[in-house]
């Protein structure tokens, strides 16, 4: 089972895909070669690429999700992450390990 060391790596590289992809997406709308209607359609690709992660989350294992967040946290000081993704993407896995720690408790 993939540990720690997968999760900080899997985070790194969702957030700085995300972060070239956007790049790459504004310099296409700014040169012309992309019509900036087409933003919706990326935004929505976006959002299910984000729901398909959440979904996944309660699959992974808990040094997985532990290094997952301790790679967001360490990423969003660099500014590559917004608010609201920070609070989704750390808040599911939090809530996650709650529930995993709540049931280990409880049993």
């Amino acid at each position: 089972m993939p540990g720690f060391e997968y999760g900080l790596k899997r985070v790194v590289i969702e957030i700085v895909g995300g972060f070239v992809t956007s790049t790459i997406l504004i310099a296409f709308i700014n040169s012309g070669l992309l019509d900036a209607s087409n933003i919706l359609l990326f935004s929505l690709l976006n959002l299910a690429g984000t729901i398909s992660l959440i979904l996944a989350m309660p699959f992974w294992g808990t040094t997985y999700l532990l290094g997952w967040l301790f790679g967001l946290l360490t990423l969003s000081t660099s500014g590559l992450i917004g608010l609201l993704e920070f609070l989704v993407y750390f808040g599911v896995p939090l809530v996650i390990l709650i529930i995993r720690i709540s049931k280990s408790v409880a049993s």
